[in-house]
C-alpha cells in the first residue's frame, strides 16, 4: 500500500523542498513589495512637504494684509492705577487719564442672626428690583432660614443678576444682597410681603429684609456708583464698569485705583509683529530642512528633483526685488530677514523692530503690496504648489497610480504562488508515494532472495 502523506513514504522532506522552491519563486514578489514600500515612503515624504508648505503659508498669511500690521499695545505709566489693551482700530498716541472714582457694586446687609440653618426669619415673599427688572421669591416654612433664603434667591429662574450670601462678622450671621454688576443702574431695592404679621415695614419677621432705597431694615454698607474719569481734559466721563471700552477708540481701560492720574501710551506692537515675522522664518526653515533631509544621499526622495524645484521657486521670490514706488525697502534683507548659506532664513529682531519704528508704512508695503509684496507673493506661490492640480498633487497622483498598479501585480503574483505551491505539493506527494512503493518492493525482494 502506497504512503500518501508527504515525507512518510520516503526520506524526502517535502515541506522543506516546497518552501525552498517557493522562496525562489517569491523573489519577484518580494521585489514588488519593496517597490511598494518605497512608493509609500515617497507618498509620506510628499505629505510631509505638503504639511510644511501649509504651515509656511499659514505663517505668511499673518503678514499679507495691511490689517495684519494694525497691532497696537496700550501701556499705562503706572500699571497699579490702570491696565489696558488695544485692538486693530486703535491709533498711536499718548493720553492723560485721571481716575476720580471707581465703579462699585451695591452691598445690602441684614441684622445679625444666631445661626444660618435653625433660626427662622419669617414667611411671605421678597421682590428684588433694580428699576428695569425684578423677580420674586416665596419664603415659607421650608426655606425661612438664612440658608434657605440664600438658596431661594440664587436659584430663582428670573434672577436678573443679584447674589445672596452669608457673612459672619463676629457678632452673628448676616445676609448680604449684592448685584453682580457695578454701577448705579444696577442698584436694587427689596420689597417685602410679610405674611407672618402682615406688617411689611417693622423689625419683625420677613420685614427685617426690606430695603426701599431710604433704609428700612437692610443696611446699605456700600452704595452703587459709576466710575468717573477724565481723559485728555474731558471731565465727567461715566462708566458703569471699571472696564471702559467706549472712550478711546480701540482701547480698553481697566481702572484699578481712584484719585490718581497717569499717562497711557498707545503704540504699534512691534513685539507681536516681530513674533509673526519670526514665525514665517521658522516655518520656512522647517520646510527647507525637510527638503534637504529628503533629497540628500540616502534620503527618501534622493532621486526626485521636485523638492529642489519647490525650494528654488521660493528662493527666487526672496531674491526678486520688490519694485514699489517711493518705498524705502526692496528686499527683506534690508529689514533684517536674510537668506543664509545653508538655504535657511534668519531674522535680526533688532533690525526688524528698527524698521518698524522708523518706516512702518514702508515695511507694511514690502509685505502686503498686491503685486510686489513678499507675503503676497509667497502666499500666491504656496497656493499654486498646494492646489489640486499643483506639482505635489500631481506627484501624489503619479505615485498612487504606481502603487495601484503594483497592488494588482502583487495580487496576481500571490495567486500564481498559491497555484505553484499546490502543484509542487502534488508532485512531491506523488514522488513520495512512488518512492515509498519502490522501497517496499525492494525490501520484499531482499527477503525472498535470502
Amino acid at each position: 500500500m502506497a504512503i500518501s502523506s508527504a515525507g512518510l513514504g520516503s526520506n524526502i522532506d517535502v515541506n522543506s523542498l516546497v518552501s525552498q522552491l517557493l522562496a525562489l519563486e517569491r523573489r519577484p514578489l518580494d521585489r514588488l513589495n519593496q517597490r511598494k514600500t518605497q512608493y509609500n515612503a515617497e507618498l509620506s515624504s510628499f505629505g510631509k512637504i505638503s504639511s510644511d508648505l501649509s504651515g509656511f503659508q499659514s505663517a505668511v498669511s499673518a503678514l499679507k494684509t495691511a490689517d495684519s500690521f494694525k497691532v497696537f499695545s496700550a501701556t499705562a505709566a503706572d500699571t497699579t492705577y490702570l491696565s489696558s489693551s488695544a485692538n486693530s482700530t486703535a491709533s498711536a498716541g499718548s493720553h492723560s487719564i485721571t481716575i476720580t472714582q471707581l465703579a462699585k457694586a451695591q452691598k445690602l446687609f441684614s441684622a445679625a442672626f444666631a445661626d444660618t440653618s435653625t433660626t427662622t426669619i419669617g414667611t411671605g415673599s421678597l421682590t428684588i428690583a433694580n428699576g428695569a427688572s425684578s423677580f420674586a421669591v416665596t419664603i415659607d416654612s421650608s426655606n425661612n432660614t438664612l440658608d434657605g433664603i440664600v438658596n431661594a434667591v440664587n436659584a430663582a429662574s428670573s434672577n436678573f443678576g443679584v447674589s445672596a450670601s452669608i457673612v459672619n462678622d463676629g457678632t452673628g450671621y448676616r445676609l448680604l444682597f449684592s448685584p453682580n454688576n457695578t454701577g448705579t443702574a444696577y442698584a436694587v431695592t427689596v420689597a417685602v410681603s410679610d405674611t407672618g404679621d402682615s406688617n411689611n415695614t417693622d423689625t419683625n419677621g420677613l420685614s427685617r429684609l426690606s430695603y426701599t432705597g431710604g433704609g428700612l431694615n437692610l443696611s446699605q454698607t456700600q452704595a452703587a456708583q459709576n466710575a468717573i474719569i477724565t481723559v485728555d481734559g474731558l471731565t465727567g466721563i461715566n462708566s458703569a464698569s471699571n472696564t471702559v471700552t467706549d472712550v478711546i477708540q480701540g482701547v480698553t481701560l481697566n481702572l484699578k485705583k481712584e484719585l490718581v492720574s497717569t499717562t497711557l501710551d498707545v503704540a504699534v506692537d512691534t513685539d507681536t509683529i516681530t513674533a509673526n515675522a519670526t514665525a514665517v522664518v521658522t516655518a520656512y526653515n522647517k520646510l527647507v530642512t525637510n527638503i534637504t533631509d529628503l533629497h540628500k544621499k540616502g534620503g527618501q526622495l534622493e532621486a526626485d528633483n521636485t523638492l529642489l524645484t519647490i525650494q528654488s521657486q521660493l528662493v527666487g521670490i526672496f531674491n526678486t526685488k520688490a519694485t514699489i514706488s517711493g518705498n524705502a525697502y526692496s528686499y527683506l534683507a534690508e529689514i533684517g530677514i536674510a537668506l543664509q548659506s545653508n538655504g535657511t532664513l534668519a531674522i535680526n529682531s533688532a533690525d526688524f523692530k528698527s524698521a518698524l519704528s522708523g518706516h512702518l508704512n514702508d515695511v507694511v508695503k514690502l509685505f502686503t503690496d498686491t503685486n510686489e509684496g513678499f507675503a503676497q507673493r509667497f502666499y500666491s506661490e504656496t497656493t499654486k504648489l498646494l492646489q489640486a492640480d499643483g506639482v505635489i498633487d500631481s506627484k501624489n497622483d503619479g505615485i498612487a497610480a504606481q502603487i495601484s498598479s503594483l497592488d494588482t501585480r502583487i495580487d496576481q503574483f500571490s495567486t500564481r504562488l498559491t497555484l505553484i505551491e499546490a502543484r509542487l505539493r502534488r508532485q512531491f506527494s506523488a514522488l513520495d508515494s512512488l518512492l515509498g512503493t519502490l522501497s517496499s518492493t525492494s525490501n520484499l525482494l531482499s527477503r525472498q532472495l535470502r
